[in-house]
């Protein structure tokens, strides 16, 4: 059995990973894999540290190709964490580890497109994030922002974080970019609705109201509640939950805290979903 005090590598012995470690320096990334699939993480093996840190990576695979201006990049979440070695050693100052050299190697069976299913077999996308649970998210929702849809897909992103002190929405992570994507000249702008605990509904309202700035092909942040992500909520992300046919067309992704991606899953599974298509990340 694993828990958080075991090593990334221990967590995640039975996930899938590429068979390379590839060498990157800290400054840009000099030909890496490019072959990696939205919501997949990166080992990290930095110097001087044994074991390798597992970070999510939240770009695409579109930003990691090399063009004639750009040598191509990967983003990653890293959490600052002293008792993390690797995340201490990524957060040291910046000119202390740029042109390091660190060696990656993706793996991660989360993943768009859903292993087994053909992505034109698709038509709706539910995303479900509990907190740092967004990451994978990110790269999954901005790939789909990077590619036409087609066939046309609803997608939905539940998003349920705890409210910032300042009461200033900025400080959730990624939801200024998520709010001022662009999605002029697609099919589909995703629906996002955001649950915030440790607030009451007269905050959650206040805050929605002085950060969402409405604009034509941005997403917008539909509501703000308090409270944490309910079954109805849930539901409502997956339209015509009770159409078989439908059922047939969708895909969840869930990330967060165990027990919140297993709570979450049985309730697609009692909808019934098939067990294919509802994905789920525990985040540790």
């Amino acid at each position: 059995m694993t828990g958080p005090s075991s090593t990334h590598e221990e967590r995640t012995a039975a996930s899938q990973r590429d068979s390379d470690l590839h060498q990157v320096r800290i400054a840009n990334i000099e030909q890496v894999n490019e072959s990696f699939l939205p919501g997949q993480w990166l080992d990290v093996h930095v110097p001087g540290v044994r074991q390798a840190g597992g970070f999510t990576i939240t770009s695409t695979p579109k930003d990691a190709q090399p063009r004639t201006d750009d040598p191509g990049y990967l983003e990653l979440a890293i959490q600052k964490s002293p008792n993390n070695p690797s995340a201490a050693w990524l957060w040291r100052p910046e000119e202390e580890i740029r042109n390091s050299q660190v060696y990656v190697r993706v793996g991660g069976n989360f993943v768009w497109p859903p292993p087994g299913i053909h992505p034109a077999s698709i038509k709706t996308i539910a995303l479900v994030a509990g907190g740092v649970g967004i990451n994978p998210l990110m790269s999954i929702l901005t790939h789909l922002r990077q590619t036409p849809q087609e066939p046309e897909r609803t997608i939905s992103l539940i998003y349920g974080a705890r409210a910032p002190q300042s009461h200033d929405l900025s400080k959730i992570l990624f939801l200024d970019r998520l709010r001022d994507y662009s999605w002029m000249g697609q099919q589909t702008t995703p629906f996002v609705k955001l649950y915030l605990t440790r607030c009451s509904e007269e905050e959650a309202i206040d805050m929605r109201n002085r950060y969402s700035r409405p604009k034509e092909g941005v997403i917008n942040l539909h509501s703000a509640l308090a409270g944490r992500i309910d079954r109805e909520a849930l539901r409502s992300a997956v339209d015509h939950a009770d159409d078989e046919e439908w059922r047939k067309q969708a895909v969840v992704y869930i990330c967060g805290p165990r027990r919140m991606t297993d709570e979450f899953e049985r309730i697609y599974l009692d909808m019934g979903m098939e067990q294919g298509r509802v994905l789920t990340k525990e985040w540790w």
